[in-house]
């Protein structure tokens, strides 16, 4: 609030500016949440592209499920 009284702006100005950072602040959260949420999915997708692949190969599903995390039920729909 000093730097808005040094460049003669008021208390109005001084409010509207801070809902502009907390609307700021509101959006790179919600960027962030995305980005966290899309890190989750990818490597979810790559879990299963890589059980896919190991199912190929013909690797046992108690195999695929101890390298990859996925349950038995995630992997035989794979199939």
């Amino acid at each position: 609030m000093e730097k808005l009284k040094e460049l003669g702006l008021d208390d109005e100005f001084g409010a509207i500016y801070d809902e502009e950072i907390v609307h700021k602040m509101e959006i790179n959260s919600a960027r962030s949440d995305g980005r966290k949420e899309g890190r989750k999915e990818g490597a979810k997708d790559e879990k299963k592209s890589i059980a896919k692949n190991l199912l190929k190969i013909g690797m046992p599903i108690k195999d695929i499920m101890k390298a990859t995390g996925l349950s038995k039920k995630q992997i035989t729909t794979l199939m």
